[in-house]
């Protein structure tokens, strides 16, 4: 608990008798059982450094040599106690009060009193500021340390994610494979997949969960982790179709389902490479893309609701041929944001649009599979607001090369 205000008159011999009259009378007038003590220039330096001194009035008649006021102020300065200034005439020009608490030495006790207290109360409540600032600080250094903790534990999150992706794709017949992916932060709500089924049969699989981070992150792995590609069994084994491994994976969701609902979209082909018939299903994904080898492009549909939405949900298949030259394009929904409606950069140009199908026709020209990618991913670089990424941006293209030729 504060004991009473103590305060220092300190001044020159000259206003040594001035000092002890102030000093007596200034205890009554400052209240709060101040205390007031005179004493020179040399002596209120040394009693500044001990704890307890409220305030230091010091008194300079203009002829004098004050001796000591150097070290008086900065033995103020270093204990943070208010100082008042009293020197000149109430006569003299009023100094501006913005460099300093100033009294003239001819000012009446009741004055300096109030001076005083003013000067006290401002020293309490910076000393209060004071205290909560320190708190604030130590708050706040632990605070960056937690931040820097958790982009630890992102960037950690990010590389196991990164290893659990596909590092080479299977080579199976005349079939190619390669990937754009790109996270709009540190984990990617987008996940993919491609395996060999067997010596004929390749699997490609991609989904995307509703909402991004470390939550969607994980759905996604758990997903693609739990796609049902074969059954084994008794010496053989079947390969499950793309609308069956969906209804399995959807009614594993709904099973495990707790209080709050997370679901996706996905989409999954069996391609038998002998025959470059695929088979394909979607559960609320959106509809690939089929580039012919003349160059023309056709969206494949397949209708099917999202993961873990509807139990029961029963998905569509569709088939189709890639012949020799043909590519399908699996892309995530990011890249109705990466291409935007706008290219000028207007309020409207993040909203989602149908441009990206614009792009995919411009570099049909591309050589191989992975020049598609590599061209896509320039096209990307340099729209508007691709430094803010919106969304997490995937595609899969799947090529059936020309050059080996058909079944």
């Amino acid at each position: 608990m504060r004991g009473p205000a103590e305060i220092i008159v300190a001044s020159t011999p000259s206003c040594a008798a001035r000092a002890a009259e102030l000093a007596s009378g200034l205890p009554r007038l400052v209240g709060g059982d101040a205390a007031a003590t005179p004493m020179s220039l040399a002596d209120a330096a040394a009693r500044c450094e001990r704890p307890g001194v409220e305030a230091v009035t010091v008194m300079l008649d203009p002829s004098d040599v004050p001796t000591g006021l150097s070290e008086l102020m900065d033995a103020a300065e270093e204990s943070r106690t208010a100082v008042l200034l009293m020197a000149g005439t109430s006569a003299d020009p009023r100094p501006d009060p913005r460099n300093g608490a100033v009294e003239p030495l001819d000012a009446d006790a009741a004055q300096v009193a109030a001076a005083l207290r003013g000067l006290i109360g401002r020293r309490r409540d910076l000393e209060r500021v004071g205290h909560e600032l320190r708190i604030a600080s130590r708050f706040a250094g632990g605070l960056r340390g937690e931040i820097a903790r958790m982009q630890e534990e992102l960037q950690l999150a990010a590389q196991v994610q990164r290893e659990f992706l596909p590092r080479e794709f299977p080579s199976v017949g005349d079939f190619a494979v390669d990937v754009f992916w790109r996270p709009a932060s540190y984990v990617s709500g987008d996940i993919y997949d491609v395996a060999r089924l067997d010596e004929r049969h390749l699997g490609v699989f991609i989904a995307d969960a509703v909402g991004h981070g470390v939550p969607a992150a994980l759905l996604t792995m758990v997903i693609c982790r739990g796609l049902p590609s074969k059954d084994v069994g008794g010496g053989t084994y079947r390969i499950v179709p793309p609308s069956e491994a969906l209804a399995r994976i959807n009614a594993d969701m709904i099973a495990h389902q707790g209080r709050t609902t997370r679901f996706a979209t996905a989409a999954y082909a069996v391609i038998d490479t002998a025959t470059g018939r695929v088979r394909f299903a979607s559960a609320g994904h959106p509809a690939p893309v089929l580039m012919r080898a003349d160059g023309t492009l056709e969206t494949v549909e397949a209708e099917g609701g999202l993961l873990g939405v509807f139990e029961g949900e029963e998905y569509a298949e569709a088939t189709f041929e890639l012949r020799p030259g043909d590519r399908l394009l699996l892309h995530s929904d990011g890249f109705e944001q990466a291409f935007p409606g706008d290219p000028t950069g207007s309020r409207h140009a993040r909203l989602p649009s149908k441009r990206y199908l614009d792009e995919f026709a411009a570099v049909r020209g591309a050589a191989s599979a992975t020049e598609l990618v590599q061209q896509i991913g320039r096209r990307i670089d340099v729209q508007f607001g691709s430094v803010h990424q919106a969304d997490d941006v995937t595609l899969l293209v799947v090529e059936r090369t020309p050059a080996r030729g058909g079944a």
